[in-house]
């Protein structure tokens, strides 16, 4: 039998709405992971097998789960927590021992018999960075846990880099980029402010764009880097509106003008990238996408205009589904 959970643990978990508890869970994220990897498969006249839909939802969970638990080791007064933090402080243990060893199995086993090579590869070097990502922003509590981290992440990136079927140029820039990553996690240990270099919000929303694109990337084949870069710049731009806004929304900001010029600039950036399609300056796979990113983007500044109207817990879950609800224009 487990203890009782404090008072204040009780009362959250207790009066969690139902339409909170995807947020609670961490599904939230998978969710919009595998519907943008369907809506750029399309896009891209890829058929994905339900797989590798499978294997993008459990990475994502995973990493949300041991993000959110990390956040709570060091957490002292419970009551500062929100509803989804109490959620993994109360279940941290079953969560880092039962819940989180299976997954890794059984994306151990994924990883080995069902994804293709090439998409292995790049899904190895994503999970490197987020192991970085995780170092530098979840771990911050437990100096043990943030070494181990960016241990395991360097060892495991010069190790990846070396058997990588590429050319030792190329291998020699990744290295670098590599322990330029790792430079500015030890920056962040030393208390260094790393803030404007490296933002939280478009840290992870680029790595969450990569994990939303690896498949597309290696089975579409494009001739030139040009285009999976957009898409990438694309999706970072929309998703960091969406993480950006939530802060700010946590932090009870009535006025962020940063957040504002984000908005503006995705808007900006995606017309651009319409433009260019319709010019035929670029691939016109990128039509169903980007019209799904600028739904997706102005939704989002709705409820960003009406976000006094709603809690945090509620500005969040419609933000996540500004993210989706737009998705059926990438198949119009």
């Amino acid at each position: 039998m487990t203890d009782l959970p404090p008072a204040s643990e009780s009362a959250h978990v207790r009066h969690t709405p139902w339409w909170l508890w995807p947020h609670v869970l961490s599904l939230e994220a998978p969710i919009v992971a595998v519907l943008w990897q369907a809506a750029l498969a399309h896009a891209h006249g890829i058929r994905l097998t339900p797989l590798m839909n499978v294997g993008l939802g459990l990475a994502c969970w995973a990493i949300y789960l041991l993000d959110r638990t990390l956040d709570t080791l060091a957490v002292k007064n419970v009551a500062e927590l929100d509803v989804r933090h109490v959620f993994y402080h109360r279940h941290r243990r079953v969560l880092l021992l039962g819940v989180l060893p299976p997954v890794l199995l059984l994306l151990g086993w994924m990883a080995l018999y069902v994804i293709p090579e090439g998409v292995l590869w790049q899904a190895v070097s994503l999970a490197l960075l987020v192991a970085l990502y995780l170092a530098s922003w979840s771990a911050q509590g437990s100096r043990v846990t943030r070494d181990v981290f960016v241990s395991c992440a360097g060892l495991g990136g010069v190790m990846l880099i070396s058997r990588m079927p590429i050319t030792s140029g190329s291998k020699f820039a990744l290295s670098l980029f590599v322990l330029g990553v790792m430079a500015l996690s030890f920056l962040r240990q030393l208390d260094i402010r790393m803030g404007n270099v490296l933002p939280k919000e478009m840290t992870a929303a680029l790595l969450f764009a990569m994990g939303c694109t690896t498949s597309t990337r290696f089975f579409a084949m494009p001739e030139t880097i040009a285009e999976p870069v957009l898409e990438c710049v694309l999706l970072t731009l929309l998703f960091a509106c969406n993480l950006h806004g939530i802060t700010c929304r946590e932090a009870g900001l009535k006025d962020d003008r940063k957040h504002t010029r984000l908005v503006l600039g995705t808007v900006v950036f995606t017309l651009a990238v319409l433009w260019g399609i319709e010019q035929g300056m670029l691939e016109h796979t990128l039509l169903g996408p980007a019209r799904a990113a600028l739904g997706a983007v102005v939704l989002h500044a709705v409820v960003q205009g009406l976000r006094r109207r709603f809690s945090a817990d509620a500005y969040r879950v419609l933000a996540d589904m500004a993210l989706i609800v737009p998705l059926p224009l990438a198949w119009w």
